[in-house]
C-alpha cells in the first residue's frame, strides 16, 4: 500500500478514478471559505457553526477518534464501486500524530510523527518507510501530503490551519436542519467551495465535533462522493509515550518513499546535446 498512496491537495480528500481501488486522495486545501456573504438568518446560522466547529477542533490540545470512511472509484464503464477504510486517530499537539488504517480489504497501514521523523508501516507486507520532519503536525502532515505524496484522508481536520482555510474556501454555505446521528442531536450544515459540495454534521452544544461528512467532487468524472462517520471522539485523552513511538516490527525491512525512488532515478538521468533528458 505504501506505493499506491499517492495524493493531490484538494480540500479534505479525493477519489480516484479507474479500475483500481486507489481510494480518497489527501486532504490539505487549496484556497481558503471566504464565505460568499451570508445574507439569511439560515446563512448565518450555518456559517456560524461551521466557524464554531473549525474554530474548536484547532483549538483542542489533543484528542483521539475513530472514523469510518467510504469512497466512490469511478470504472471506466461510469460505475462507481464503493470502497472504505476504518482509522483511529490520535493528536497531541504541537508535534505529536498517530493514525492507524485498516483498509475494507483488511489491509493496515499506520503513520506515526513524532516530531522528529515521519513513519509509515504497511504491517501486512512487513515494510515501513521513514523521512525526517521536524516542527508541528501542521508541518508534519503538509509534508506528508505534498512533498511525500502520500494519502491522508481529512488532513485538513487535524490542523489549526482549518479556520483560515475555510474562511478562505467556502463559496456558500446553508442550514439544513437539526437532526440526530446515533441518538446524538446535530446540526446538519451543507456547502460549496470552488471544487466540491460538503455536508457536515456538527454535534450540538459546548463541544460542536463533527459526526459525519460527506464530500462530492462535482468536477470530477461521475461526481464521486467521499464521506466519513466519526465516532469515540475524546478531547482530554490520556496518551502514553508509546502511542507515539515507532517501533518497526521484527523483520520489516525499510523501503524508501515511492518519491524518493522517482526522484532518485530523475537525479541519475542525464541530459542530451539537444537538451531532452533520457529514461
Amino acid at each position: 500500500m505504501l506505493w499506491s498512496h499517492l495524493a493531490a491537495a484538494v480540500l479534505l480528500s479525493t477519489p480516484a478514478v479507474g479500475a483500481e481501488p486507489q481510494g480518497p486522495a489527501s486532504a490539505g486545501t487549496s484556497g481558503a471559505v471566504a464565505a460568499a456573504p451570508a445574507t439569511s438568518e439560515s446563512q448565518r446560522e450555518a456559517a456560524a457553526l461551521l466557524k464554531g466547529m473549525a474554530d474548536y477542533l484547532a483549538g483542542l490540545t489533543s484528542f483521539s477518534v475513530t472514523f469510518r470512511a467510504g469512497y466512490d472509484v469511478v470504472q471506466s464503464t461510469g460505475q462507481k464501486i464503493e470502497f472504505g477504510e476504518t482509522r483511529h486517530v490520535a493528536l497531541s499537539r504541537p508535534d505529536r500524530l498517530s493514525v492507524e488504517e485498516v483498509a475494507s480489504d483488511g489491509k493496515r497501514d499506520r503513520v506515526i510523527f513524532d516530531g522528529r521523523n515521519v513513519s509509515v508501516l504497511d504491517a501486512d507486507n512487513e515494510l515501513y518507510a521513514q523521512a525526517p520532519q521536524s516542527g508541528t503536525v501542521d508541518d508534519a502532515l503538509a509534508y506528508f501530503v505534498r512533498e511525500l505524496r502520500m494519502r491522508m484522508p481529512l488532513a485538513l481536520l487535524l490542523t489549526t490551519r482549518l479556520p483560515d482555510v475555510l474562511a478562505g474556501s467556502v463559496k456558500t454555505i446553508d442550514y439544513v436542519e437539526s437532526t440526530e446521528i446515533l441518538g446524538v442531536a446535530t446540526q446538519h450544515v451543507a456547502g460549496r467551495t470552488d471544487k466540491v459540495d460538503f455536508q457536515f454534521w456538527i454535534k450540538e452544544g459546548k463541544s460542536p465535533l463533527p459526526l459525519r461528512v460527506v464530500i462530492t467532487y462535482r468536477h470530477s468524472p461521475g461526481e464521486p462522493q467521499f464521506w466519513a462517520n466519526f465516532a469515540d471522539w475524546n478531547t482530554s485523552p490520556q496518551f502514553s509515550n508509546a502511542t507515539f513511538e515507532f517501533k518497526p516490527p521484527p523483520g520489516a525491512k525499510q523501503i524508501p518513499f515511492a518519491v524518493q525512488v522517482r526522484r532518485s532515478a530523475e537525479a541519475d538521468q542525464q541530459p542530451t546535446a539537444n537538451g531532452e533528458v533520457e529514461p
